[in-house]
């Protein structure tokens, strides 16, 4: 019988399959980061438990507390293949007066969005008439997870992770949570990220993991969101306000343009399907900042929507009797392109 060719990929072949199995890993790691930390707490509680009950009853596990590093991040400069840039966006950061108007203004003065809060109006128009008419798009985000520390405990999460995996590490085992690495799907029109089924390596589908904080959003800014606006053409970049704990309410200027956010339920959801009620998340301290937005709209139409951020984050972890405190650093840069209508 003759022997069977080898399939040869193409590099995108090649690139969509690393992509389909980090996916894959990133479940796995999120069980074993779980469990490993579990079974750590609880036999560091039980070896302790004299000593701890004679003091307080507690002892909190506390995390270096250094994440300047997301502070002075700078978010990568956008994407090279696009005409529009996220690096566009106006440098002056913050200094604008919201609504004032725009430092550079190309474009015409017959009734076209020339101040912040009518270009919060058209980009709100033009998302809600995107997502309501179900277009279809292509989705890339790039993602840099850093810095993650959980005190005491991360040399020995890491030796556990590097038993399994030499490459791996805290931080590439919870970045797969925050969105680290380099994604991208084709939206078909009628269908959002958070439906479509993208291909396993198996030969299967499965859902996007955390697709429904990537699909496209129709978006709720306020005049005073818009900071910084800079107008060419059809193209208008602007930074947001420095964002602290957004929700999915829209309590901030980047929940009112995103779902990209972490949200403390959410955490506290996804760990506990794995352990049960074994670790509970009680805070969570996000601050986003160096918020960076352009938006492409022809004829009230969406054409091209970009953004990058950088955030740090504190989470408070229960386990057993010890209170756990970890830190970590996230920068994003994401876009949304070639919609169908």
């Amino acid at each position: 019988m003759a022997k069977k060719e080898k399939v040869q990929l193409t590099p995108e072949e090649i690139q969509e399959k690393k992509i389909r199995r980090s996916n894959g890993w990133t479940r796995f790691w999120a069980v074993v980061v779980a469990f490993a930390l579990t079974a750590g707490v609880f036999a560091f509680a039980k070896t302790q438990s004299a000593k701890l009950q004679e003091e307080s009853g507690e002892t909190t596990t506390a995390a270096s507390g250094s994440y300047d590093t997301a502070a002075n991040a700078n978010p990568s400069a956008g994407w090279s293949d696009s005409g529009t840039s996220t690096d566009n966006a106006a440098s002056s950061g913050n200094s604008a007066t919201p609504g004032s108007t725009p430092a550079a203004n190309s474009g015409d003065s017959s009734g076209a969005a020339t101040d912040a809060a009518s270009v919060a109006q058209l980009i709100n128009t033009a998302t809600a008439q995107a997502v309501n008419s179900k277009v279809g798009y292509d989705w890339q985000r790039k993602g840099v997870v850093e810095n993650i520390d959980v005190g005491n405990a991360t040399a020995a999460l890491d030796r556990i992770i590097h038993t399994v995996d030499s490459n791996a590490n805290l931080n590439s085992v919870v970045g797969g949570f925050l969105g680290r690495g380099d994604k991208s799907e084709t939206v078909p029109k009628g269908q959002t990220l958070d439906t479509i089924d993208v291909p396993k390596d198996d030969g299967g589908t499965e859902k996007l993991y955390h697709g429904s904080s990537y699909t496209l959003k129709a978006t709720q800014l306020q005049a005073s969101d818009i900071q910084g606006l800079q107008i060419n053409g059809d193209t208008y970049t602007f930074t947001l306000p420095d964002s602290s704990n957004p929700d999915r309410s829209g309590n901030t200027p980047l929940s009112r343009f995103c779902n990209d956010i972490v949200v403390v339920d959410e955490v506290n959801s996804e760990i506990q399907e794995q352990v049960g009620s074994a670790v509970t998340v009680n805070s969570l301290d996000a601050s986003y900042h160096n918020i960076k937005v352009s938006v492409t709209i022809k004829d009230g139409k969406l054409v091209e929507m970009s953004y990058s951020f950088a955030a740090d984050a504190k989470l408070g972890i229960k386990a057993a009797i010890l209170n756990i405190n970890g830190s970590g650093n996230l920068t994003a840069d994401a876009k949304y392109s070639n919609f169908v209508y």
